[in-house]
């Protein structure tokens, strides 16, 4: 008897199902329970219950008025689990965990830089700080106060520390230079002077003077002998290297000889030291780095010796085309342009594989507190040099995708480039790139919540809505070879080389002290002011 009353009741509970998913079948997936009462002889009690019923849902909004198949809100969801339908109240809002206390705690847990009740408010549509306050008192997620809000987190530490950081960029930074004011000019002399102030505590394998009139010739461009004659022509110069007579210049080769003598880790030392000054007085100093890499041309007497790869260190490699010579790596805070760390590599050598030593010779001699990501181009482009930079610096790396990598990112990248063409003043978060990009072709990437896929693609839309910072490698390159003459190197032992290029970043970096010092912030990137 008991038994003919339950499937009685089953087939009664199944009719209904069925009636009710032909009416949203014809109705564009959606209905309201009015609409579904009035449009069908389903019974009442059905439709005020249906959210019990496991093939429905019913929306997040309106009072859970509307109602969707299971199957359909988890055909057509975004990459977040969401579903909005238009509906005749504007916009119903349903979601793969059916209910407003799961699919918060999954938001929480799930998206890479965790929920404030603002953002929850948008995506479900309705006020969500109660229930996210009632989730962090019975612990199920994690609250904490960041930026005068109240952001929502994974209860595990690692993984809130990690959706805080994130939360660090999800906005564009701006952190560009204000306009150069006309402060007039910089001078030669005071530059050696502020160079000295620094080199005095950090050189030991030249004296100080010598060493500075080096920085002195990477602006000139002198020969050795040159150098010479000019240091002995110039009163002020020798006044502040505290030669008092030309004849207490050194001659061209004893300046050859403190050259070849130089060591160019002690002149990083100087450079540590003086951009460490220069951060310090920057209100967004320290906050974004950039990494890139340029070619240099070796020096070579004939043809013969480029050919047949005779100079020491060189090699042919490919950089804007084929070159022969060196690669240079610098490291450049975005906020101050300043080439913090430099490193330099023979020319066949890769840009990825350069990464994980300029990354260790920036951390090891700079705090990196307060940096929020590294960005770098196409280039650097790899897993290992992401996990090597979040291990090392503790801050995500954002590079360009690299679209030789695979035919699906070659496809996202063009994707996001064209998304930021049309939709870039628009865009102020990732979430605002992801809900724009087509869903359909996210899902036939496998991008999910949560999985490495979505990171990857998360990431790579921070880097574009960051590009701008980018830039500031670009000018900080050209004034190094414009300026201190980065690529005119007049040298052939590797060693020799390494200390040139060093001494280029030291100079530029000096121009930019001696600027501060002398209260001119309009020069700090000005080394065309220097007279």
């Amino acid at each position: 008897m008991s038994t003919s009353t339950s499937d009685a009741c089953d087939n009664t509970a199944y009719s209904h199902k069925i009636t009710v998913r032909e009416y949203l079948r014809t109705h564009g997936e959606v209905a309201s329970k009015d609409d579904l009462r009035a449009g069908t002889d389903v019974p009442a009690w059905y439709i005020t219950n249906i959210a019990s019923q496991p093939p429905f849902y019913t929306s997040l909004n309106h009072n859970n008025e509307y109602v969707a198949s299971k199957n359909i809100v988890g055909h057509r969801s975004t990459h977040d689990g969401f579903w909005r339908p238009e509906v005749d109240d504007g916009v119903a809002v349903f979601h793969r965990k059916e209910d407003a206390k799961p699919t918060l705690k999954h938001l929480a847990f799930r998206r890479p830089s965790g929920l404030t009740a603002s953002e929850a408010n948008d995506l479900l549509g309705r006020r969500s700080y109660r229930p996210l306050q009632k989730l962090a008192d019975q612990q199920e997620v994690h609250a904490t106060e960041w930026l005068d809000t109240t952001v929502y987190t994974h209860s595990w530490p690692s993984r809130r520390d990690d959706q805080l950081a994130q939360r660090e960029t999800d906005q564009p930074a701006d952190v560009t230079p204000d306009d150069p004011a006309d402060d007039g000019y910089l001078y030669r002399d005071e530059l050696v002077a502020t160079f000295l102030s620094v080199a005095v505590s950090e050189l030991q394998s030249i004296s100080p003077e010598r060493a500075a009139a080096l920085v002195l010739r990477q602006f000139e461009g002198d020969s050795f002998d040159a150098l010479e004659r000019r240091l002995q022509r110039n009163h002020s110069f020798r006044e502040a290297l505290d030669y008092t007579e030309p004849e207490d210049v050194p001659d061209g080769t004893s300046l050859w000889r403190a050259f070849d003598e130089l060591h160019p880790d002690e002149l990083r030392d100087c450079l540590q030291s003086m951009c460490g000054e220069l951060l310090a007085d920057h209100e967004h100093g320290g906050e974004f780095v950039v990494i890139d890499g340029t070619h240099i041309a070796a020096w070579a007497n004939t043809r013969d010796e480029i050919e047949n790869g005779e100079v020491e260190g060189a090699s042919w490699g490919k950089h804007e085309g084929s070159f022969y010579g060196y690669k240079v790596f610098l490291v450049v805070d975005a906020a101050t342009e300043l080439p913090v760390a430099i490193t330099m590599e023979t020319g066949k050598r890769n840009d990825s594989a350069a990464f994980e030593p300029l990354v260790e010779e920036f951390n090891e001699r700079y705090d990196t507190d307060d940096l929020q990501a590294a960005l770098a181009d196409a280039g650097f482009d790899s897993q290992d040099n992401r996990d090597f930079c979040q291990d090392q610096l503790d801050c995500p790396l954002l590079t360009a995708i690299n679209p030789r990598r695979s035919s699906p990112l070659a496809t996202i990248k063009d994707e996001i480039k064209e998304l930021f063409k049309e939709h870039g003043e628009e865009i102020d978060s990732p979430y605002d790139a992801l809900e724009r990009l087509p869903q359909e072709q996210l899902s036939e990437y496998g991008v999910s919540v949560g999985n490495v896929e979505e990171t990857y693609i998360f990431q790579a839309i921070k880097e574009r809505m960051h590009r701008h910072l980018r830039a500031g490698v670009e000018r900080v390159f050209s004034r190094l070879k414009s300026f201190t003459g980065l690529d005119r190197v007049r040298a052939r032992k590797k060693n020799n080389v390494e200390t040139h290029v060093v001494l280029s970043a030291v100079a530029l970096v000096a121009a930019s002290l001696t600027a501060q010092r002398q209260n001119k912030p309009g020069l700090i990137r000005s080394p065309s002011r220097l007279i």
